[in-house]
């Protein structure tokens, strides 16, 4: 199941959007740096939390909106023609077809994000005073901002298997991004019940410190919003 969905990700672009965004995050933060490294090593911080914080604000923009525009795709193209309607006839259950999707989409981000640390870390090595970059943070950094992108993907990619139009899931998709840009900095742990604030909170942060209770609110709602979106994908009658 998972070889036939690469097969029709890779047909439509999906897998080629997030490729071609690790490749544009680590172009960025490269051209970033050799234009403003001076002045960001001169600012009042640790070497190691300028490199990632100073740099990720774009690279998780660009991320984000990978996840919206290719999470919109995934089922667009299973709505257009009615086609899915052609696979309730196939021995095969929908839940299959949906995980499958979620799986090629979440690996493709993490070669994404890798793409985009490999170049932190040359310029954590070559630029950085000697003995400052500590290939054990980045790593850490790295995983934390892959797990809380997750609750935007487990969340988008419900919202397209749920809505036809795939207009529909861009809208929300933009609201969320807007919204949550807006309430980012707002002082309620509250706030992150919303997923694409957890998105956000590695970028508005001025310190590399993973923080665990994030973490444990992105893998919550992760499971949670999988789960719904497995059950609408079993559930979702197409007219």
């Amino acid at each position: 199941m998972i070889a036939l969905e690469f097969k029709k990700e890779k047909r439509t672009g999906i897998t080629l959007i997030l490729f071609l965004t690790g490749i544009l995050g680590a172009l960025y933060v490269l051209l970033n740096f050799k234009i403003r490294g001076e002045t960001l090593l001169n600012m009042p911080l640790d070497p190691m939390d300028i490199l990632l914080t100073q740099l990720y604000g774009m690279i998780m923009i660009l991320n984000m909106f990978a996840l919206i525009v290719t999470t919109s795709i995934a089922y667009s193209m299973e709505f257009t023609g009615t086609a899915i309607k052609k696979m309730y006839v196939l021995p095969v259950k929908m839940w299959k077809i949906y995980l499958a999707k979620f799986l090629i989409i979440v690996t493709m981000l993490f070669v994404a994000i890798l793409l985009q640390n490999v170049a932190l870390a040359w310029i954590g090595s070559t630029k950085l005073p000697q003995g400052q970059f500590e290939v054990g943070e980045l790593v850490n950094y790295s995983v934390y901002t892959f797990i809380t992108s997750l609750p935007v993907l487990s969340f988008m990619l419900m919202i397209s298997s749920f809505f036809e139009n795939i207009w529909v899931t861009l809208g929300i998709g933009v609201a969320g991004f807007l919204s949550g840009m807006a309430f980012a900095t707002a002082g309620s742990n509250v706030k992150l019940i919303h997923p694409f604030i957890v998105m956000f909170k590695p970028a508005i942060e001025m310190t590399a410190q993973t923080n665990v209770n994030t973490i444990i609110v992105a893998l919550v709602e992760t499971i949670v919003f999988l789960a719904l979106g497995i059950i609408i994908s079993e559930k979702k009658k197409v007219e």
